[in-house]
């Protein structure tokens, strides 16, 4: 017999607990479209539960015809390979049902003591189907209606790009609610070269302009235009360095950006996926291309068989051609290249794994394959060679 304690039928609310329940649904998706007498019909057929922490509540696989809502407390959401996510009651990815897709992509625990609210799934799509034309939120201003109408599709949009659309479902639940858009105007800088990195952003209206000052100078260069549906800030954050550049809009916009820590577990943890230098031996072997993502100068004094130079500055700007039918390893000294490299290509739906360690690490153990770098290639030469893969002569300056 498992060692895991059942879990009690649920109750039907009493009438005391329903009016309490109901004003508490009143900001929970799909409720805050019900009119009272809808929601009150709702809570006749729905159950609550109170669990204790550890409390599985369902599991990855699941066809259980429930969507369940967290009243109270705290749940962790647990897909296989993934981090866990923890959903606490009252934060915004909380007002809607907990992970509803089926069958269940994830696991829920319960983190703490919690209160959940069951509802049949079938019950609430027909309610949906008969929900009033009239809104019981509070009435805004047509213009405020229809540029929240239209900040929630472009939201959307961002979500249903390649690199959010393969995020496992609660994941994408809580960027529904994490992701945050931004007005900017036209010269505007949005991010410096030199400060720190705080937000990823991805743009949803406009274009910008990356410039960098050449080195020894106080000359700017273009490096690149961006337009919609481009994002930028990754490096920083992931690197944990500088902005190397300078990122200006160049018509009046709007942002989408994430902060930091919520980017790196929530966007960049799910992609960062490593193996062995066994492990890609073998996938090179299945018609894996690995893909060495330094300098070249650095790639002719140390690389390994088979391997395929395409710095990191290289691969921002061709990533959108590589094969996607393709799987890819790719490589660096110790593996921040790596993760920025990985992280673009899942930009454009790419599928890479990383070389744990990286050539760092193969170099130390001395395996065969590797060819140990000489002296002479030092920090200077490689910032040097750095500066000049990124900044064209021939750009203009601004």
């Amino acid at each position: 017999m498992s060692g895991e304690v059942a879990v009690k039928p649920l109750k039907t609310p009493d009438s005391n607990q329903q009016a309490k329940i109901a004003m508490d649904l009143s900001v929970f998706e799909p409720f805050n479209a019900f009119t009272a007498d809808m929601i009150r019909s709702v809570l006749k057929k729905a159950s609550v539960d109170r669990l204790p922490p550890g409390r599985r509540i369902f599991n990855q696989g699941d066809m259980d015809g429930k969507s369940v809502f967290l009243l109270s407390g705290q749940i962790a959401l647990i897909a296989e390979g993934h981090p866990a996510i923890t959903i606490k009651a009252g934060s915004n990815e909380a007002l809607q049902a907990v992970a509803d897709s089926k069958p269940r992509e994830v696991t829920a625990l319960a983190r703490s003591s919690v209160t959940l609210l069951s509802v049949s799934a079938e019950l609430l799509h027909e309610m949906k189907q008969t929900t009033p034309m009239v809104s019981v939120q509070k009435a805004t201003p047509e213009d405020d209606c229809k540029e929240s109408r239209s900040r929630s599709a472009r939201i959307e949009w961002v979500l249903n790009s390649p690199l959010f659309f393969r995020l496992p479902s609660p994941h994408v639940q809580v960027l529904t609610r994490r992701l945050e858009e931004i007005s900017v105007k036209a010269g505007e800088t949005v991010v410096n070269e030199g400060d720190d990195g705080e937000y990823y952003y991805v743009i949803t209206m406009g274009s910008c302009m990356v410039t960098r000052t050449v080195k020894d100078t106080d000359k700017k260069s273009r490096l690149a235009e961006l337009g919609v549906g481009r994002g930028f800030g990754e490096g920083a954050l992931i690197g944990d360095v500088p902005h190397s550049s300078t990122v200006t809009m160049q018509e009046d916009g709007a942002l989408v950006r994430i902060p930091k820590s919520e980017f790196m577990t929530l966007l960049v943890t799910p992609y960062i996926k490593r193996v062995s230098y066994e492990q890609m031996l073998m996938m090179q072997d299945e018609g894996a291309v690995l893909l060495d993502v330094r300098i070249h100068s650095a790639f002719e004094k140390m690389s390994l068989r088979g391997s395929i130079n395409l710095p990191l500055a290289t691969l921002w700007k061709a990533a959108s051609i590589l094969d996607k039918s393709k799987e890819y390893v790719v490589c660096c000294d110790v593996g921040k290249r790596s993760t920025i490299a990985a992280f673009l290509m899942a930009q454009q739906g790419l599928n890479a794994r990383i070389l744990e360690g990286g050539l760092q690490n193969l170099q130390e153990q001395q395996e065969d394959g590797v060819s140990l770098e000489p002296e002479g290639c030092g920090a200077v030469d490689i910032e040097n060679e750095l500066q000049r893969e990124l900044v064209k002569e021939n750009e203009p300056d601004i």
